[in-house]
């Protein structure tokens, strides 16, 4: 099996429609122009890497038939970005073992801080997650199938966020205004 590239979510901070129901300049006839918030999936036959958990995760794995999460990267600390991180819950109650978490520094701080419970177990509520300091680049061998993920740090606003490049033929940046000069070298030859 071929690996697959599943965006979940493309949809701005709020998602289309708000939740007050405002399209901005989207046509609201167009079914395409309904969209939640950013969210990938990077699947083989037998792996599932998920890059960010967007508060729209749920629907996002309902629709899309997902059944297993086996490890999550982020993007960067935001909100839109981090905030369905609970949903992650079921995985490890289904499968007993804490899922392998990857964010920078300030990402992980704040995960930490905002969602203490799903790293620090107690009696009576597990530790469901395992936090893991991200690097430049990863490769992950699944029954023979390669998945190498690259890191990038990109801007985004004031802060950083961090581009994506999977197999050295797709890039996932869903937050950047801009791509530094000196790593335009990952992004020049890519098919997606």
């Amino acid at each position: 099996m071929k690996l697959r590239f599943t965006i979940l979510g493309c949809g701005s901070s709020f998602g289309v429609p708000r939740i007050d129901g405002f399209f901005g300049n989207c046509n609201p006839n167009n079914k395409r122009n309904y969209r939640t918030r950013c969210s990938v999936l990077i699947s083989s036959k037998n792996h599932n890497i998920l890059i960010d958990t967007s508060p729209d995760i749920k629907k996002q794995f309902i629709d899309n038939s997902i059944k297993n999460i086996d490890k999550v990267f982020y993007t960067h600390m935001h909100a839109d970005q981090t905030h369905g991180i609970n949903e992650l819950r079921v995985f490890y109650l289904k499968n007993k073992k804490q899922i392998p978490i990857y964010a920078d520094i300030l990402t992980s701080k704040y995960l930490k801080k905002s969602f203490s419970y799903c790293f620090q177990g107690t009696e009576t509520y597990p530790a469901i997650l395992k936090i893991n300091q991200l690097k430049k680049k990863y490769t992950f061998n699944n029954k023979g199938q390669k998945i190498s993920i690259r890191s990038v740090k990109v801007n985004h606003g004031s802060i950083k966020s961090n581009a994506f490049i999977i197999n050295d033929t797709c890039a996932y940046a869903p937050d950047v205004n801009q791509i530094f000069l000196k790593d335009y070298k990952y992004f020049k030859n890519l098919k997606f």
